[in-house]
């Protein structure tokens, strides 16, 4: 003869598909793609982490556009410049490739400054020097650089010995 369930073990059942749904759904917040993941140490304490986020910028580089205007230039000059941004939690850095083409002589350094278009401005990142075309590197940098580069204030130039001051530039923007 089956008897009917008791009080008692019902209430433990939904107790246990409870404490079932608690930890999957700590699971899955824990596993997610979401901004932030939460790790606990032995203990006990939790700490929450950020995921690393990245975002492209380029830059064309021409004459052109160079403040002040380089002297004695080639017919064709120009230059690509990439660049990643990444933040994670609090730090940053850089990823980035450049590369010239008929330039006036060998490159003697190439920089990321901040300033608008136009404008010269203060060199904030060291990228080469002496550089050839196809160089890549990377970089940790400050905020201030990373929330320049995302305003669109910063620029890359690329100086020769005929052009001390640049001889090709390019304004840095998102991709």
């Amino acid at each position: 003869m089956r008897r009917a369930p008791t009080a008692i073990s019902t209430t433990l059942g939904a107790i246990a598909l409870l404490a079932l749904g608690l930890a999957l759904a700590a699971f899955a917040s824990s596993t997610s793609s979401g901004g932030s993941r939460a790790a606990t140490s032995e203990t006990g304490e939790t700490s929450t982490t950020e995921k690393p986020v990245s975002t492209k910028y380029l830059a064309g580089l021409s004459a052109g556009a160079e403040v002040p205007k380089p002297q004695g230039i080639k017919a064709n000059v120009r230059g690509t410049f990439s660049v990643t941004l990444t933040s994670e939690g609090s730090s940053y850095s850089v990823k980035w490739a450049l590369a010239f083409r008929n330039l006036t002589g060998k490159v003697t350094a190439a920089h990321i400054h901040r300033a608008k278009p136009g404008k010269a401005g203060p060199v904030i990142v060291a990228l080469c020097g002496p550089c050839r075309s196809g160089q890549s590197g990377s970089a940790p940098v400050s905020k201030v650089v990373a929330d320049a580069m995302k305003s669109g204030s910063t620029y890359v130039n690329v100086h020769t010995a005929k052009n001390k001051a640049g001889e090709i530039r390019g304004q840095v923007k998102k991709a």
